[in-house]
């Protein structure tokens, strides 16, 4: 992978773990009961509470993986599948710049055939 994708590469896994951490930062899942709501406020409250909670539970794993792909990079191990060490498909890192497995390794994953690390 030539150093020109590279820097690339890193400055859009730079930008995308800084909108997350945006997002995460910007993410309130406090539930106001200072008044006593009817029971479908309430279940619409808690509803959307736990949609909150999931998408900032995504958010916070998605910008795991962003700094885990910048901690390869500057261990130059970016762009090699961490189960069968094959160079991972360009057009797959700049679909998926924090892609940590091959095509190949990630279906295995993905159908339960291959331990994540």
């Amino acid at each position: 992978m030539s150093k020109l994708n590279l820097k690339d590469l890193k400055k859009r896994l730079e930008t995308e773990r800084e909108l997350l951490i945006e997002k995460l930062n910007g993410t309130d899942l406090s539930v106001d009961d200072s008044e006593t709501p009817d029971p479908v406020d309430l279940a619409v409250r808690n509803y959307s509470k736990n949609v909150s909670l999931a998408v900032s539970e995504n958010d916070s794993r998605q910008l795991a993986e962003v700094d885990q792909a910048l901690i390869r990079l500057s261990d130059e191990e970016y762009g090699v599948c961490q189960n069968c060490e094959t160079a991972i498909n360009p057009k797959r890192l700049a679909a998926i710049p924090w892609a940590r497995y091959c095509l190949d390794c990630q279906e295995l994953l993905e159908k339960g055939l291959l331990d994540e690390d």
